[in-house]
C-alpha cells in the first residue's frame, strides 16, 4: 500500500526503554541504559539515585555511602542489605 495515500509518514513508534539485568549475591538488578531515569531495580524495588557534582553516584536509601561508579554504589547497597538480613536472622 503507498504511504502517501494514508497521509503522510508512519507515526514513530515508541520505544522500550534499554535495560541492563545483572544479578549480584542472588540480588535481581536491573539498571537502564538511559540515565536521565535516575532509578534502577533492585529485587523488583525501585531506587532512585543521583549524582553528585564531584561526579559520584548515591542512592537515595544509602545516600551517606558514595562511589565513582553507579554499579560499585549498587553493590555496596546489597552488601548492606545482606548484612541487614543476615543480622535479622540471627538476632531471632
Amino acid at each position: 500500500m503507498d504511504k502517501s495515500k494514508k497521509g503522510g509518514a508512519d507515526k514513530p513508534r515508541p520505544t522500550l526503554p534499554t535495560v541492563r539485568r545483572e544479578t549480584y549475591n542472588g540480588h535481581e538488578i536491573v539498571i537502564p541504559t538511559d540515565e536521565r531515569s535516575k532509578r534502577i531495580s533492585i529485587d523488583g524495588r525501585s531506587v532512585y539515585y543521583g549524582v553528585t557534582n564531584g561526579g559520584e553516584y548515591y542512592l537515595d536509601k544509602y545516600a551517606y555511602d558514595r562511589a565513582k561508579s553507579l554499579d560499585e554504589v549498587i553493590k555496596r547497597y546489597v552488601d548492606y542489605l545482606d548484612r541487614v538480613e543476615k543480622s535479622g536472622r540471627e538476632g531471632k
